[in-house]
């Protein structure tokens, strides 16, 4: 799925992944660089463009991909982010797992890149094989079948948590998540800047303008109230409330983060479950 996507990098990802995959199902959520896309997909026979008029968030283009590989008689579908890459041979690591059906995602290991530094890997342990309890959506391996088990993507999220929910849904409805840590996928760092430190050097911290920390503030709101059986509810609230006291600390606008975040509240705690 892509939206205002950056041609270079998103030819880079093409390039990885066309030679891996039988075919590519692409989902473009009203990008206004629509001519620029259009021509980087004409060179790869394999792909087929959906081209929505506006932006439908994260959770329906996904849905329709999902949708799509379904109708095309795919049990699995590989979801990709427009600023991932996949290792040359990370599908072939997952799909050996494909044949247990209790599987809802075989996710791989993540490494987020930010220009040619390793910010941190989603790797813990020798283990190849773990068993977790959520994953990013790019570079995962769904099960069409336990997608439409659950009902496919919430896409009242529209963007934030998406994958949370997924994958706790998933559990919830008695699948599991796996990861494959031979399978390595790349995925650029986004939203973060280095911030100086008095008498520490600096650090790297990740910010949002104001409709992103809305969505996010909302989406955590009504995941906590939805999933607080399922889920480590006092280590997500605190997760949460660094994030946003982070966010306070280091903004430059920070009025608006705090509009952000208190209208994003309200809103999810006033969602009907």
């Amino acid at each position: 799925m892509t939206y205002q996507p950056d041609i270079q990098l998103l030819e880079d990802n093409l390039k990885a992944l066309v030679p891996q995959v039988a075919q590519v199902f692409l989902v473009d959520n009203g990008s206004s660089n629509r001519s620029e896309l259009e021509d980087c997909v004409s060179r790869y026979p394999t792909v087929r463009v959906i081209y929505n008029p506006e932006n439908f968030g994260i959770a329906r283009a996904l849905n329709q991909l999902c949708g799509l590989a379904k109708e095309s008689g795919n049990q699995w579908i590989l979801t990709m982010d427009q600023d991932s890459i996949c290792k040359q041979d990370m599908v072939a690591h997952l799909v050996r797992y494909c044949g247990d059906k209790t599987i809802g995602i075989i996710a791989p290991r993540v490494e987020f890149w930010d220009g040619d530094k390793l910010i941190t890997s989603t790797k813990d342990g020798d283990k190849n094989i773990v068993n977790i309890s959520a994953c990013i959506t790019s570079g995962s391996l769904t099960n069409i079948e336990a997608w439409g088990q659950v009902g496919g993507f919430d896409e009242w999220y529209f963007i934030d948590l998406v994958d949370d929910e997924f994958c706790t849904h998933l559990i919830a409805s008695g699948y599991s998540i796996l990861r494959v840590n031979k399978a390595v996928l790349y995925q650029r760092a986004g939203a973060m800047r280095h911030v100086a430190l008095p008498f520490a050097g600096t650090i790297m911290l990740t910010f949002y303008n104001e409709t992103r920390n809305y969505y996010i503030c909302r989406n955590s709101i009504y995941f906590f109230r939805k999933y607080h059986r399922h889920i480590r509810l006092r280590h997500q609230i605190l997760v949460f409330l660094y994030g946003q006291f982070r966010r306070l600390a280091f903004e430059d606008h920070r009025w608006a983060t705090i509009r952000s975040a208190y209208k994003g509240i309200l809103d999810g705690w006033m969602k009907k479950l």
